[in-house]
């Protein structure tokens, strides 16, 4: 790692007629030749490279960082994670909004169990969000399974579904 100290104590070599040695150190080769054949530009270089040395350091250090990694660095290895959201995969909802959210089976059923055992479409329509469609699916993929039977509501002749 490079210090900037160094760096100025190195631009101080100009008494001596060693111009951009502090360029060397800061790996500047090129323009470290450049400043000593023509004496750091002709001493404008020089006086410049007094606000630079402290970038050109930097630009050094962060190079070194890249290739090596930092010097603290000692027995520290990456290791890489894989996240995978299973809430999705166990009780998918509608706009996934909970990992404790329950699925329209669940929703349904106890719909049913606190209305005194039945549930008409509509009632599960409003309770899930779903569309008609999906609701319907899911309502014959129960019936199927032998939970809800279809039935008509004694008064008003419509379609429900009890428990069973």
């Amino acid at each position: 790692m490079r210090n900037t100290g160094v760096a100025y104590l190195l631009w101080l070599t100009v008494i001596f007629g060693f111009a951009g040695i502090h360029r060397f150190y800061a790996g500047k080769y090129v323009s470290g030749i450049i400043w000593l054949f023509t004496l750091g530009l002709f001493g404008f270089g020089q006086l410049i490279d007094l606000a630079l040395i402290p970038g050109m350091v930097e630009e050094k250090n962060l190079k070194y960082k890249m290739l090596y990694g930092s010097p603290n660095q000692n027995n520290v290895t990456n290791t890489q994670q894989v996240v995978i959201n299973v809430a999705d995969y166990i009780a998918p909802t509608a706009n996934h909004k909970s990992i404790n959210a329950k699925s329209d089976i669940q929703v349904i059923l106890e719909l049913a169990k606190n209305n005194a055992g039945s549930v008409s479409i509509t009632d599960c329509v409003i309770a899930t969000g779903k569309p008609i469609t999906e609701i319907k699916e899911t309502i014959q993929h129960l019936c199927a399974e032998g939970l809800l039977e279809p039935s008509n509501h004694s008064d008003t002749g419509a379609v429900i579904y009890k428990l069973v």
